[in-house]
Order: structure tokens, then C-alpha cells, then sequence
């Protein structure tokens, strides 16, 4: 399927088949996936597969044909997933006989040759999707590589706030409590949510603000910067607002906010997908103070997870209870180009040249 009203069309079947999968991500939904086409759609051709046994959808496959140069020299055309690179994880949606709908989707692909490379990111440990292709790679299909492309911490929930303090080191327990203290002895303490402005995109300008001001008190750009990114977000949580998905959190001294964390609520399961805050208030440890708050909030509403989603950086360390992976599958198809490529997406050393020195593949815009 590549015609943009088809897909508009899939949003009932879409997210019913999803609701009965064992991969229920908030990432693999149909409005997070037609807002992400929506706004990096350009320089993509869609190319959704679907399943059916006797009429019936039992697979989707959310796929893109993207178009890239490398330094204006070399041209790779890759198959990938619609949400990539924004989405913390991919998957395919597979209601049954999960092997058998991979096999058909990447035979169905491997029939036609307008693409070089299939590259699949972030597709988590324990999913579907990974232990169906995991079996694809030790069968028939022995071209397809899967490999570990990232660490992602996630917070497993016990029945209780004070079961969930104890777990945590002896020295984090004193400093929320200290530094809350002294939060509270100079200022007027509050939580506030989307809920507590006239709109959600009132409150996710406040964050963009929160987020952009702690990176560039770091000398970096931050996400936001971008404009595309911003516009993607807004637009998301608009939509994301009305389902009951969104979760903004603020945490604000005499009603000023100072921490923000921008989540998503999705199948009873807490997504962190990212955070700010003032640096003036750094001292006081406020991202951490806030994330206490929005996890005795999520064990009083009965989640079994908080995800702290892709990469595991130093902030997320004091919280995790686990870590998954995520992995990447490739497959090359009739380029050389696409070898080298692949070839130095495994090689750490060509990795780091490529990140120093530039060289990074560049989305065509048709």
C-alpha cells in the first residue's frame, strides 16, 4: 500500500488488530505512525504490507522506501519502518502465525528492485517482532542480520509507593527527601499536568521552552530545535490529548514551571520520552524530585511499567530495575554501496570516523 488515503483509511482495522497483539506499543499506533508520515513523509514512499487470512487482516507491515545520498556521491535506497528514527520502538503488527506473515512480507519485498537495503531499527527484546525475526534469520531467510543497537531502562512497578522507595539506594532516598525539603522551604510546591492550561499545546510550548533551555545551558542544540520536530510534537500531543495518552507533567515553584517530563499512557504502561527543566534549579534535583512523583502516580493507577525508552544515559541509572535491548535487522539487496554501508554500521571505529568527521546519509526530498 503506498497511497496516502489508503493509509488514513486503515485507522479502525490499524489499532483493533493492535489491541490484540502481544506487542501493544504506543509507538506502533496508528496516530503516532500517520502524524509521523504526516510530517516526515517527504522524500518517502509508503510501502505498508498487509496480511490477511480468509479476508481477515492479521498482519501489517508499517514500512517506508526512503531515499538517501551519501556525501552527494553514493545513493542507497532503504526500506525501513515509518516511525524511524523518531519512534523508541518499532515492530511489526502481528495478530497470528507471526513467521509466516515476516516470510511473506520480506519475500514480498525481496520481488522488487527498487531498494538496496533493508534496514529495520529498534526493534525491543522480548517483542514478536524480534523472536519472529530471530527465527526468519535462522531459517530460510540467512541474508537478514539481527544485531543489539541500543540499551533501553525500564522501571518494573511493585503494588506499592513505599515497596518501590525501598528498592532504591539509601542515598537517593535521602536526597528526594532532602531536597524537597529545602525546595519547600523557600518556594510554594506544586504538580501541574496538561490539564492545568487552556491547551495541550499551551503546556507543550512551556516544555519545549524547559527542554531547549537545559541543553543549551549544556552547549547543545537540544530536539527542539528543529522545527519539523516541534511541529511533529505538537500536533501528536493535540491528538494524543483527546485519547487520553498524553502525560505532561510540570513540576512549578510559585506556579513557575522548573521540571517538565513528556510521557505517554498507553496499555497500562508509563512511556518517558523526554524531559527538561530550569538549570537554575539544578541544585535542588528537580527532574528527579518530579519522576518520584509521576511513578507514585503511575503505582496508585495500577501500571506494570514505567519505560524509560531508548538509550541508556546517566540520568536513567538511579531508576532502572531492568534493561532490554533493541535491535536492528539488515538486509542488503544488489549494491555494493549498500555492503559498505552495512558493513560500517557494524564496525564501532568507522562508526566513530563517520560521527567526528561527518559523512552521515543525507534523506533525499524527492
Amino acid at each position: 500500500m503506498d497511497n496516502f488515503s489508503q493509509f488514513e483509511d486503515l485507522r479502525g482495522v490499524w489499532n483493533a488488530i493492535l489491541e490484540k497483539t502481544r506487542d501493544k506499543e504506543v509507538f506502533s499506533t496508528w496516530e503516532w505512525l500517520f502524524c509521523s508520515w504526516k510530517h516526515f513523509g517527504k522524500g518517502r514512499d509508503l510501502r505498508i504490507l498487509i496480511a490477511q487470512e480468509n479476508d481477515r487482516v492479521i498482519g501489517i507491515a508499517p514500512l517506508v522506501l526512503s531515499k538517501y545520498s551519501f556525501l552527494r556521491l553514493c545513493k542507497l535506497r532503504k526500506i525501513e519502518f515509518i516511525g524511524s528514527p523518531h519512534s523508541d520502538y518499532n515492530n511489526f503488527i502481528l495478530l497470528k502465525k507471526e513467521k509466516e506473515c515476516l516470510k511473506l512480507f520480506l519475500n514480498y519485498l525481496t520481488e522488487f528492485s527498487d531498494w538496496n537495503l533493508l534496514e529495520l531499527r529498534d526493534i525491543h527484546e522480548g517483542s514478536v517482532s524480534a523472536n519472529s525475526l530471530q527465527g526468519v534469520c535462522d531459517g530460510q531467510i540467512s541474508k537478514l542480520k539481527l544485531r543489539v543497537s541500543t540499551l533501553c531502562p525500564y522501571i518494573n512497578l511493585p503494588a506499592s509507593t513505599e515497596a518501590f522507595v525501598n528498592r532504591l539506594s539509601r542515598n537517593m532516598r535521602r536526597n528526594l527527601r532532602k531536597r524537597m525539603r529545602k525546595l519547600r522551604e523557600k518556594y510554594r510546591v506544586q504538580v501541574e499536568t496538561q490539564r492545568d492550561f487552556s491547551s495541550a499545546k499551551e503546556a507543550m510550548e512551556i516544555f519545549f521552552k524547559l527542554h531547549q533551555k537545559r541543553w543549551r545551558s549544556k552547549g547543545k542544540q537540544g530536539a527542539f530545535a528543529s522545527k519539523a520536530f516541534r511541529a511533529f510534537h505538537l500536533d501528536l500531543a493535540g491528538i494524543f490529548d483527546e485519547k487520553g495518552w498524553l502525560a505532561l507533567y510540570f513540576l512549578t515553584v510559585n506556579d513557575d514551571p522548573i521540571a517538565a517530563v513528556y510521557s505517554f499512557d498507553y496499555a497500562l504502561k508509563k512511556y518517558g520520552y523526554l524531559t527538561g527543566f530550569d538549570p537554575d534549579f539544578g541544585r535542588y534535583g528537580v527532574g528527579n524530585l518530579l519522576k518520584m512523583y509521576v511513578i507514585e502516580e503511575c503505582i496508585e493507577r495500577g501500571f506494570r511499567e514505567y519505560d524509560l525508552t531508548r538509550d541508556f544515559e546517566p540520568y536513567k541509572t538511579g531508576w532502572a530495575t531492568g534493561v532490554r535491548k533493541n535491535f536492528v535487522a539488515r538486509m542488503v539487496y544488489k549494491s555494493s554501496f549498500a555492503k559498505m554501508y552495512e558493513w560500517a554500521m557494524q564496525n564501532s571505529f568507522s562508526q566513530f570516523l563517520i560521527s567526528k568527521f561527518g559523512g552521515h546519509l543525507t534523506l533525499e526530498n524527492g
